[in-house]
């Protein structure tokens, strides 16, 4: 039966990433939230924006925490740490302390979904394998599962940035001109929200989510932004140890102290997508969304709207 969200209990790991904040606008009726979040500053916001929910503030690197984390859980939405040095053993700790909750369907636990990544076969990425792991183990625990496979965020572009600033340029870590598949935050909740809903029919299957039907370069992204914004943003290409100190700030705040396997993730990333980028198919998020996804220019048009 599809999901109800006035009893059953979901809980989000990484509640306070950028997928989770897209998602929780649409949650405003769930009446039973658990809000899984790293850091003190996280659990403070999220107490501030989400009152009726119950954030905890937890290392997920544990058996024990996990295990705690989804007492009494219906739903868990798992979203493992990127470029966590621990991000699979994350990923199986969870899923096992998840099977025990289900109890071969004899438990509380009704519903495991996953969010992963577009083409976790691309072995030579490191988060990617990550993923792939996680999956492997998922499809194997006997759960009923939903993997969710997001592609390269449009969102992860400064479009407020280059709207405020006279004089825009971007920075890229890699080749501007090699092609991506790109997916808005707004679409990848809004299918989510849709899989949190409707349970059952979306069991043991995998969703590689896709907004815009042409792969696009980002320099053809940032052209479509210059014409929607009204000024021509130079795009630059950043030297490789600058593009891999450049993603590590953006990922951890700093690049003081960031663990050497993070850091590996970061440069093989940054030279598998210098040559080959991120590509698949708008097909799968339309069926599920029941409609297209979110061009770019409708992407820069609803944040000059304020949407």
């Amino acid at each position: 039966m599809p999901a109800n969200p006035s009893t059953d209990l979901l809980l989000i790991t990484c509640a306070s990433g950028k997928q989770s904040t897209a998602l929780l606008p649409l949650l405003s009726t769930w009446k039973h939230l658990r809000l899984a979040v790293h850091s003190a500053s996280s659990a403070t916001r999220l107490r501030a924006q989400w009152p009726h929910a119950e954030v905890i503030q937890t290392d997920l690197y544990s058996p024990s925490n996990c295990s705690s984390l989804l007492k009494d859980v219906s739903i868990v939405l798992h979203i493992g740490p990127s470029y966590h040095p621990h991000e699979a053993a994350i990923g199986t700790m969870m899923i096992d302390a998840a099977a025990h909750s289900h109890g071969s369907g004899t438990g509380v636990l009704k519903h495991f979904i996953l969010s992963s990544v577009l083409n976790t076969q691309l072995r030579k990425m490191m988060n990617h394998d990550c993923k792939r792991v996680v999956e492997e183990a998922l499809m194997e625990s006997g759960l009923p599962y939903t993997i969710l496979q997001p592609t390269t965020f449009m969102d992860n572009l400064p479009l407020q940035a280059f709207i405020a600033q006279d004089e825009p340029a971007f920075t890229c870590g890699w080749n501007p001109d090699i092609k991506f598949s790109w997916l808005t935050l707004s679409d990848l909740a809004a299918v989510m929200y849709t899989v949190l809903l409707e349970r059952e029919s979306h069991f043991f299957a995998q969703y590689p989510l896709v907004s815009t039907r042409a792969p696009l370069s980002f320099k053809e992204v940032l052209g479509i932004v210059s014409e929607r914004i009204g000024k021509e943003i130079r795009v630059l290409k950043a030297p490789f140890e600058q593009a891999v100190e450049n993603l590590c700030k953006r990922l951890y705040g700093t690049v003081e102290g960031v663990d050497a396997r993070s850091r590996d993730a970061a440069m093989r990333m940054i030279l598998y997508y210098d040559s080959r980028g991120l590509v698949g198919s708008a097909n799968v998020l339309e069926w599920v969304l029941r409609r297209e996804g979110c061009t770019v220019e409708e992407w820069v048009e609803r944040a000059m709207e304020g949407r």
